[in-house]
C-alpha cells in the first residue's frame, strides 16, 4: 500500500505547536519549546513521546588567538558556567546538564568536566582569572556570540544565563553578540572572528569519535572554529579511531575526555531529549538516538 506524507516546515515552534494542537498536522517533530511540551502533556489530547537524545550543546573557545589561547581563561569559563540554571530556567527541565562532549548513555562517557571543576566552582574561576592577570577592578572583557533561531527560540535566554553566570565571578564582563545562521556560520568557519560562541551538534554516526575528533584533532578542529592543537590529543584520537578492541577504545576516550576538560577548548553544557507530539490515531512513530523519523513504520489507525 502506498503511503503519502506531507512534510511542513514552520518558522517557529509556537506555530508548530498550534498546528498539532488543532489537528492541522499529525506529528510535530523537532523542535517544540519546553513550555509547549509541558502544556501538551497537561492537556493530554496528543501523545508526547520522549527518549534520551544524542544532540548536545556546547561553547567553543577559539584556541589559537587571544584571549582564549590562554588556557586559564578557557578553564575559568568552564568552572563558572551554570549548567543547571540553563536546563531548569530556559528549558524547564526538558534537557539535562552535560559534563562531556561524549553524551550520557554512550559507552566511554564520563563526567569529565564535573570531575575537573565540580558542578560549578566560582571560587576556582576567580583563582584562574587572577592567575591570568584579571581582578574585580580589571575584569576580563570579551564578546560571547550566539545565533538567535537556528537552535530554537530559547537561544537568547541561554546566552543571557551564560553571561550572568560568568559575570557572577565579578571578574568577567561579557558582551552578547548575535547573528543569523548564514552569517554566523561564515564568521566561525570561514573567518574565525568570534572568540567564543555557542554551537550544537547532531551526530553523523553514533560513536564517541563523532563527538571528539572533529572538535579536538588539530587536523579538523579549525573546521569547527576551535583551532585547537595538542600533539597528545592527536595521538589519543588517532589511536582510538583505529583501535578495534572496545575496552581499549573506551580507555582512550576516557583519556580524551579528561584532557579535554583540563584544557577546555570546547565546553559542553547540556544534552537534549528527542520529543514528538503525535495525534492519538497515529501509530508507529519510533524515536531513537539515530534521530531519523522512520516514515515507513508510521500509519493511521
Amino acid at each position: 500500500m502506498t503511503k503519502l506524507f506531507v512534510v511542513k516546515f514552520y518558522k517557529n515552534a509556537a506555530t508548530m505547536r498550534l498546528a498539532v494542537e488543532t489537528g492541522e498536522i499529525d506529528i510535530a517533530w523537532k523542535t517544540l519549546r519546553p513550555i509547549d511540551v509541558i502544556d501538551l502533556k497537561t492537556i493530554g489530547k496528543q501523545k508526547v513521546l520522549e527518549v534520551p537524545g544524542p544532540y548536545i550543546r556546547y561553547i567553543i573557545c577559539r584556541s589559537n588567538k587571544p584571549p582564549f589561547n590562554n588556557v586559564l581563561l578557557r578553564r575559568a569559563v568552564a568552572a563558572a558556567i551554570d549548567r543547571k540554571r540553563i536546563c531548569e530556567e530556559a528549558y524547564k527541565g526538558t534537557v539535562a546538564p552535560l559534563y562531556s562532549m561524549v553524551p550520557m548513555g554512550m559507552w566511554s562517557h564520563i563526567d569529565a568536566f564535573k570531575e575537573e571543576y565540580g558542578e560549578r566552582n566560582l571560587e576556582l574561576a576567580r583563582e584562574l582569572l587572577t592567575k591570568a592577570g584579571y581582578s574585580k577592578d580589571n575584569p576580563f572583557k570579551f564578546e560571547l556570540w550566539y545565533t538567535p533561531t537556528h537552535y530554537g527560540d530559547l537561544e537568547a535566554d541561554v546566552a543571557a544565563i551564560i553571561k550572568e553566570s560568568l559575570e557572577e565571578t565579578e571578574m568577567m564582563k561579557v558582551t552578547l553578540k548575535s547573528a543569523e545562521w548564514a552569517t554566523y556560520a561564515a564568521k566561525y568557519i570561514a573567518q574565525g572572528v568570534m572568540p567564543i560562541f555557542l554551537l550544537g551538534w547532531y551526530p553523523d554516526y553514533i560513536d564517541p569519535d563523532d563527538y571528539t575528533s572533529i572538535f579536538l584533532h588539530s587536523k579538523w578542529s579549525p573546521d569547527m572554529g576551535v583551532f585547537y592543537s595538542n600533539p597528545k590529543m592527536d595521538e589519543l584520537l588517532d589511536k582510538a579511531r583505529t583501535e578495534v578492541d572496545i575496552e581499549k577504545r573506551t580507555k582512550l576516550y576516557i583519556e580524551v575526555q579528561k584532557l579535554m576538560a583540563k584544557e577546555a577548548p570546547v565546553i559542553p553544557f547540556f544534552q537534549g531529549v528527542l520529543i514528538a507530539a503525535v495525534q492519538p490515531n497515529i501509530k508507529g512513530v519510533v524515536l531513537d538516538p539515530v534521530m531519523l523519523l522512520r516514515y515507513y513504520l508510521i500509519y493511521r489507525e
